[in-house]
This record gives C-alpha cells, structure tokens and sequence, in this order.
C-alpha cells in the first residue's frame, strides 16, 4: 500500500512539482520523466533477474528502496534541467524496478497461497485512489512545493514497509533453479515475447502524456487540481473495478483480447482527451482507465503466467517494466512532449496512434507460430 501511496503523488504531481516549482517547461519536464524511465529500462531487468537468481524478493526490495530516498533528495538540490536529469537517472534505476518485482512477488504469493491476484492488486489501487483524492485538495492549500517533503515522507515509509515483508521459502525444485540462472537475454530470443513486450509498451505507453501533462494541460483551461484528482481518481476506481472483476474476466477471455480491449479503449480515451476540456466530459470518458490500463495489465500478466517457466517470471516482469513503463513511456512521453510544445491536445492525437498500432501487435502476438513456453530450455 505504501508504494501506491508514493506513485499516486508521484505520477501525477511530481511534474507538476518540476514545471510550477521549479520553473521547467513542458518540454523539460518531458525530458526529465524521460531520463527516469531511460534508467528504470535499463536498470529494472537486472533488479529483476537478481530475484529469480537470490530466490528473495524482499532482500532487493529492502535495497532498492532504502536506497531511493537519498536518491530522490537529489532534485532538491538544483532546479537545473541538466542536474534533475542526473537524479532521475540514479532516482529511475532505484526506485521504478521495485514494481514489476512487487507484482511478481504478489503473483506467486497468490499461486502458492490460492487468493486471487487481482484482489490484491485492487488493494493498491485503492490505496492509490484514497491518496490522490486527499493530494489535490491538500495542494490547493498548501501549494505545490509541498510535493517534494511529502514524497521524502512517503518514500521513507516505503522503505520501512519492505523491511515488513515476509521472507521468501526457498524453492527446492532444481527445475526452476536451473531456468533462473539463465541469463535474463534468453528471453528476448522468442518472437512471441518480444512481439507481447512491443504491443504492451504501445498502450501503456500511450499513457505517457497523460502521465506527464494532463493535469498541466487541465489548467491551462482553468481546471483546479482537486478537479484534476478526481479526474485521475474516477480512473483509479474504473481500474479497481476491473480487478475486482479480473479472475472471470482473465479466465473467460484469451490474453490477447484483453490486450486487444484495452487497446481499443485507450484509442477512443485519447482521441477524446485531446479534443475534449468540459469538465462532465472528462469524467464520462475517463472510465476508459478500466480498459486502457487495466485490461492490458492484466491481459499481459495472463499471457506471461501461461508461457514463462517458474524460474523466469520476475525476470520477465523486469523486462516487461522496462518495456512498457521505460520504452514505450520514453518515445510517447518525449514525442508527446514536444507535440504538446507546439499544439497542446493533438499530443493526445498521436498517442491514440501508438494505441492502435498495440492493437495491432497483439493481434500477431495471437498469430505468432511459436506456441511453446518462452525461455528455459526452449528458448
């Protein structure tokens, strides 16, 4: 929960903390979040294949976030574009990478203990939800240099939180030890991954802009931040709603249809969102979250729990992180930058293409001819 508490601060106030506060452009601001995901592309597979090589999920965690608070600190040092960049590539190899191994933790918990992932996943997305309807109003009050003290805050939390987690029982199948210690780029060789990473990283990162500039973009149309929360609020409760519902939802439908959804929903979410700046608008097209991100999330999860070995799944949980929340949000985050420079809502425009052409990738991820397992032996 504490780490969702972060992220919902984070994602949606942390740039406008680098553009109010610190005085940067969008243009700037774009290219800073870029600098972070560069370094969570790189950085998040190792952390993850050293998972799946330590077998310990909570030993990294424990690193990785005690090591984030000093990290993040750096920003208050300078408002220089060239030293923020500097800290959110040091902050995005630290801090980032911890997702996708907290998913895959959580993942095999629920295999090993018969609950169901989305449940839990709902839990953070809950926590998301009741952070950021309290963080809009509190900002209006206090203003935005409040952001900075308030993640230090919550990344210090974080980091007490890990050394809260449960330790790992050690595997004794040698099957799986052995796949763990293959290396992480074996992965890459099956034409069905790399097709599944590629269309994942087209849709989630088509939420770049979104990310980055929709609160941005919201104000220059006189739209407060407590509006602009509950915007992004309304989306975390589409999202919770789907996981709540995604057992049956993941068990009734292939993976890529899924994906195929969530694809489509995110065409229609930002053709809308770049033409649209009525407030009861935003609201009634922002359930499209539920499908934009939910579906594909759990879509992609379901296609890697049915063809990655054991041994191999937090790794691929690192590769699909670096896919999705590094390269894909590194290309729409910066194109989407400069676009919006220029001419504001078409940046959203252009994302609906990156969306389609999601659809479109996982369309061949359901046509890829190799239908064996990915990694291990097979690879």
């Amino acid at each position: 929960m504490a780490s969702f508490a972060v992220l919902a601060v984070y994602m949606q106030f942390f740039p406008v903390w680098l553009h109010e506060a610190q005085g940067m452009r969008e243009q700037d601001v774009a290219i800073v979040m870029a600098a972070q995901t560069i370094a969570r592309t790189v950085a998040g597979p190792f952390w993850s294949h050293r998972v799946d090589r330590l077998g310990d999920a909570r030993r990294v965690l424990i690193w990785l976030s005690c090591a984030s608070l000093p990290a993040f600190a750096l920003f208050g040092a300078s408002s220089s574009v060239f030293v923020c960049c500097l800290a959110a590539l040091v902050f995005g190899s630290l801090y980032s990478p911890s997702y996708p191994i907290l998913d895959a933790a959580a993942l095999q918990a629920s295999h090993e203990r018969g609950f169901a992932f989305g449940r839990v996943r709902m839990v953070g997305s809950l926590a998301f939800l009741m952070v950021l309807m309290g963080a809009g109003s509190a900002l209006d009050a206090l203003g935005i240099t409040a952001v900075y003290p308030a993640l230090l805050v919550g990344l210090g939390v974080m980091a007490l939180a890990a050394f809260a987690m449960p330790r790992a029982a050690p595997s004794g199948d040698p099957s799986t030890a052995a796949v763990a210690r293959a290396p992480w780029w074996t992965l890459l060789r099956s034409r069905q991954f790399v097709l599944l990473l590629a269309a994942s990283a087209a849709i989630q990162g088509s939420h770049a802009t979104y990310y980055n500039l929709s609160t941005v973009h919201w104000g220059t149309h006189d739209i407060s931040k407590t509006t602009a929360s509950w915007l992004w609020a309304e989306g975390i409760i589409a999202e919770i709603v789907m996981f709540a519902l995604g057992r049956s939802v993941a068990e009734r439908l292939r993976p890529t249809t899924l994906m195929m959804l969530g694809g489509g929903g995110a065409l229609v979410r930002w053709l809308l969102i770049g033409s649209v700046t009525s407030v009861p608008l935003l609201f009634a097209m922002n359930w499209l979250h539920g499908l934009s991100f939910a579906a594909t999330y759990l879509g992609t999860l379901r296609a890697l729990e049915r063809r990655v070995p054991p041994g191999q799944r937090t790794t691929a949980q690192g590769l699909l992180g670096a896919a999705t929340s590094g390269i894909g949000m590194v290309v729409c985050g910066l194109l989407g930058g400069f676009v919006y420079q220029r001419a504001q809502g078409a940046a959203f425009h252009v994302m609906a293409g990156f969306a389609g052409l999601g659809i479109g990738l996982s369309w061949l991820v359901r046509r890829a001819a190799d239908r064996g397992p990915i990694g291990g032996a097979s690879a």
